[in-house]
């Protein structure tokens, strides 16, 4: 009797394995999971899927190919979604662009600058050369820098500006150089995001009366004037131009990624 209950036991236990699926089966599941959710649109829970059947089972060859293919099929459709979104975008704000862009004035010293840059023409730097002010402007790349001019008698390292204006206050910080003409000139140059920001606080304190601040690397070393309506008027649109071209540059490499990512797919699938 006891033999015969041990025989049961073990012939369960066998069946048991016997049951169930084995590696290539379970992989094979997650596959066909996998599909199911990229054909109701759920691509990054099939990415999910796809990523646990390559680390839970690396050995099993085959289906990983077709997990990389399934794969390859959803960043094909991801293409093509950012493609659309982009052709829907782009337009419109390269239309707001060629309404801003009549503003300004494109400046480019071919000899020594690699780039050219839009200046508004409300904000000539030549009417500027013995006062202190702010200069902007957005270069052909869609890079914006904003330039703190100080001119004065006495030497003053430049290190910041702080601006205030309702109550609010911020400081910025770039690289400095000077020169010197009898009178000493020096510039403080902001590149990009810490430009756009000091931009930003202008165009959302245009209706106040703005306080720029110059700070040297002394206490004593500052001097203090007031953006004029002009200039206001003229960096609150440089900031505009700024962020649209940010913003079209961002979705052209957008773009440009998919159409890349969409020729590789059908060329690679062009044959099957």
């Amino acid at each position: 009797m006891k033999k015969q209950h041990i025989f049961i036991c073990v012939l369960c236990a066998t069946t048991l394995v016997a049951c169930q699926p084995s590696e290539e089966q379970r992989a094979a599941i997650l596959v066909s999971d996998a599909q199911t959710l990229v054909d109701s649109g759920q691509w990054r829970q099939a990415r999910i899927v796809l990523d646990s059947l390559h680390v839970t089972y690396p050995k099993q060859v085959a289906q990983r190919r077709l997990a990389k293919a399934l794969e390859d099929s959803i960043t094909y459709l991801e293409a093509q979604r950012t493609l659309a979104y982009t052709d829907t975008l782009l337009p419109p704000l390269l239309e707001q662009v060629d309404g801003l862009i009549k503003r300004f004035k494109y400046e480019k010293n071919a000899k020594y600058e690699d780039h050219g840059k839009y200046v508004h023409r409300l904000l000539s730097t030549g009417s500027n050369t013995s006062r202190n002010f702010l200069q902007a402007y957005v270069q052909d790349d869609r890079q914006t820098f904003v330039k703190s001019y100080y001119y004065g008698n006495a030497q003053m390292n430049q290190q910041s500006v702080v601006l205030s204006a309702g109550g609010e206050e911020s400081v910025y910080q770039g690289h400095s150089h000077h020169f010197q003409d009898g009178a000493h000139h020096e510039v403080m140059t902001l590149e990009d995001e810490s430009a756009l920001s000091l931009l930003n606080f202008i165009s959302a304190h245009h209706d106040a009366r703005i306080r720029v601040e110059g700070k040297g690397d002394k206490p004593t070393h500052n001097w203090v004037y007031y953006l004029n309506e002009q200039e206001k008027e003229a960096l609150s649109d440089t900031y505009q131009l700024g962020w649209l071209m940010k913003d079209i540059n961002r979705l052209e490499q957008m773009q440009r990624v998919a159409t890349a990512q969409i020729a590789r797919y059908e060329q690679n699938n062009a044959c099957l």
